[in-house]
Parts: structure tokens; sequence; C-alpha cells
């Protein structure tokens, strides 16, 4: 037991000074949780507005699930990824890995965006109706989405210096998702965890205007290195998947659904029905209208 908590306490001094150094550089709030997402350090830059937050009882516990919950969606996703808490501020998490074994995450952030980009994790809190949190929302720093994304990169890779995340525990996070909760099998089968992200990403904005701009700027890659990476992974190159992936899906629907083909396409990112028709014929060797035609669906 002793040797345990001296590990600990060797482990919490480290991640005190990679946080020091972090918020010294960045100005930007952070803190360390356990894997239940309770606090094991002080508070890093807090703003006003979340000392606040975390002195009331009934948001302190939200804010506590966001920690745990940001930090677990990391490890899922295999990638630093910000979010929205509760009160609608956006954080990331890292997880701290030792010796394979997961003993929590740094949280930071509290950065007021109005990029849309950032989701809530958990359920919106009606922490507007509490005034005095209200009156120190206003001094909440505002940020732009390529700085969020930057000081995420920044913690991660600082972190990641000291805690190695170990491929062992990469898998281990991966086979401890419920059952049921991977809508997409074959992410089992790349190898590559950034590959894994980039895929992740594509199967969950099918109707979404997708680059390689775009996609490389949310798995933190640079173009041309995930082109290759993609490339090598997949046996196909970015764009040919993704129009895999849209067909495969219009295929569903066109199968289930009295929607027009054109609605059909635009639905899944074709503007033009022609082009649509086009990308279809190439995947299945048939028209929509054909393809249609066979489950008696006009």
């Amino acid at each position: 037991m002793a040797i345990t908590l001296m590990k600990e306490d060797r482990i919490k001094k480290v991640v005190g000074s990679i946080m020091n150094d972090y918020t010294n550089a960045t100005g930007i709030a952070c803190i360390y949780v356990d894997i239940k997402g309770k606090e094991r350090s002080q508070k890093y830059n807090f703003t006003k507005f979340c000392q606040v937050m975390r002195s009331i009882p009934a948001f302190r516990s939200k804010c506590s699930q966001c920690d745990l919950v940001g930090g677990l969606e990391t490890i899922k996703k295999q990638g630093c990824c910000p979010y929205r808490c509760h009160a609608g501020l956006v954080d990331f998490a890292v997880p701290i890995v030792h010796e394979n074994q997961l003993h929590g995450f740094i949280v930071s952030g509290q950065m007021s965006s109005s990029d849309m980009r950032f989701l809530y994790i958990q359920d919106p809190t009606p922490w507007e109706e509490d005034s005095y949190a209200l009156q120190y929302f206003k001094g909440v720093p505002q940020y732009r989405y390529e700085e969020i994304m930057s000081a995420s990169r920044v913690l991660n890779t600082l972190t990641t210096c000291y805690f190695p995340f170990s491929d062992r525990m990469l898998n281990m996070a991966h086979e401890a998702a419920p059952i049921g909760e991977d809508k997409h099998p074959e992410l089992a089968r790349i190898r590559r965890p950034e590959i894994r992200k980039t895929v992740e990403y594509i199967k969950g904005h099918l109707n979404c205007n997708l680059s390689l701009r775009i996609i490389a700027e949310e798995v933190f890659l640079s173009e041309s290195y995930l082109s290759k990476l993609f490339k090598q992974e997949m046996n196909m190159n970015l764009m040919q998947y993704i129009n895999q992936c849209r067909v495969q899906e219009a295929e569903k629907v066109l199968r289930s659904s009295k929607s027009s083909v054109d609605a059909i396409g635009r639905q899944f990112g074709y503007h033009r029905t022609s082009y649509f028709c086009k990308i279809f014929k190439q995947f299945t060797g048939e028209t929509p209208h054909a393809y249609r035609k066979k489950f008696d669906i006009r």
C-alpha cells in the first residue's frame, strides 16, 4: 500500500509540474481529476465563474461529470477532442497513463466560444438562473476555434512526453466500450489510431461539407500526411472512401424511403443530382432510380 501511495504521489508531482508549465505559458485554466472525476490537485488559473460554479453543490457534481465524461471521450476517440461542458464553456481532457494504468485526466479550458463545432458533452444546466454565477460569466475569456485546438495540442504534446498513451491502453479503452456502443465495427480492424479517428469523423459527418483540409484539422495532422496514411491504411484515397460511405448510406435510404433521388443526394452532400447519380453508379453499377426500382419504391 505504501508503495502504491508513493507512486501516486510521484505521478501527482509530475502532473502538477506539467500543469504549472502549461498554465504559465498559456494562461489557460486546468485541473487534475481521478478516474471518477474527483479533483486531485489545486485549481490552476481557474476563472471566477468556474470557481463559483464548483462552489454550488448542484453544479459541482455536473462539473465532475463533465470532467470524467470528457476524459473518457478522449480515450474512446483516441485523441484530444474539445467539448462544451454543462455550462456551455469549452474544455478538453488529456489522460494520465502510467505503466498501462489510467490514473486520471488533466482537464483544461474554461473558454467561451461561439463556434458551433464544439458540442455539449452533458445536458446544459440552468446556471443563468443563479445571479451569483451570472455576474461572473462576462469575465470568462473568449477564444477562437483555432486557438482552442492549438491549446489542446500543446497540452496533449506536453503530457505525452511524460505519460505516453500506450497501444495496449488504447486497445483496452476500445475493448472497454459497452457492447452496441460502437456503431462502426470496421474501426476495430484499423491499426492506426489517427485513421480510426478519421473514419469515425467521416461516418458521423456524411451530410456535411467534407474535405481533406477540414478532416486534417479535426485529427491534428497535416493534409499531406493524412492523405498518405489514409491511402496506406485503407487502400483508397480519402475522397473515394467518403463517396463509398455516402453511397452505402444512400442505398439504405433508397430501400426504405420515398424521398426523391434529388433530396437523398442533397442529404449526403451532393448538390447536383447528376453528380450523385454518377458517383452512385460508380460504386453500385446502376443508377439510384434503377436501384430503387428493385425494391418497388417509387
